[in-house]
């Protein structure tokens, strides 16, 4: 299926230690999916494994049927993927403007900020924004710029980890909101990571629990809350 993530038996280990334990799931377009879990249980390392960062041991991570281990091919797809990390990842010494259009620095100046502008207007900023430094910004503002960035290249696919960490409430339901939102205009398929699961039930279709390396758990949002384990109970 076009603009679907797939993993089957994905294993990492260092040295003795398990990291991941046969991760088999699939993302499909229009069904956005939400990775939860306790702390250190594996989430964010799935993410990683699926842009490349991280490399597995075993198993098997196809991005719309292309091999993640195929370097050549997997090249190729790498830019159809936008990724917000937890902590951000702005560039200190550059522009708002120059963040989100890291990727395309060589083309002209005037042309990058204009859109760069556009983009800010739809994560909900302001144009003059784009002239602002990093450290000029809020946390959420900081949020939003990162998802302006993963997204200025139009991808086909979002990996965001833990999008809202350390918000508010409000702010975590606005930076979800936008998200939702854009990946609908877009037409982009989702995949996150989120420790927020009660905010995060109103946007997701689709779970997955991950508990000690394992999938512990994983359907639909209405499955997660009419059917939950011992453990999904816990997290909410």
């Amino acid at each position: 299926m076009y603009n679907t993530i797939y993993l089957d038996k994905v294993n990492l280990h260092f040295e003795e230690k398990k990291i991941l334990n046969d991760i088999s799931f699939e993302v499909r377009p229009n069904a956005p999916k939400c990775i939860v879990g306790k702390g250190l249980s594996g989430k964010s390392t799935i993410l990683k494994s699926i842009i490349g960062l991280t490399k597995i041991s075993s198993g098997e991570i196809k991005i719309n049927n292309i091999s993640v281990e195929d370097r050549i091919e997997f090249n190729a797809v790498v830019n159809s993927i936008g990724m917000v990390f937890e902590k951000d990842a702005l560039f200190d010494s550059m522009k708002v403007w120059e963040n989100i259009m890291f990727k395309s620095l060589n083309n002209k100046k005037s042309a990058l900020i204009k859109k760069s502008q556009k983009l800010l207007k739809k994560v909900g900023l302001n144009v003059n924004d784009a002239f602002l430094y990093p450290s000029e910004l809020s946390g959420g503002m900081r949020k939003r710029v990162a998802i302006a960035r993963a997204i200025s290249h139009e991808p086909k696919f979002l990996l965001l980890d833990e999008p809202t960490a350390g918000l508010d409430p409000i702010k975590t339901n606005m930076i979800f909101n936008i998200i939702s939102n854009l990946c609908e205009e877009f037409n982009i398929t989702m995949l996150a990571v989120s420790s927020d699961i009660k905010s995060a039930l109103k946007y997701f279709k689709e779970f997955i629990v991950i508990d000690r390396a394992r999938v512990h758990w994983q359907g639909s949002r209405k499955e997660f809350m009419k059917k939950p384990t011992s453990l999904i109970r816990e997290l909410l």
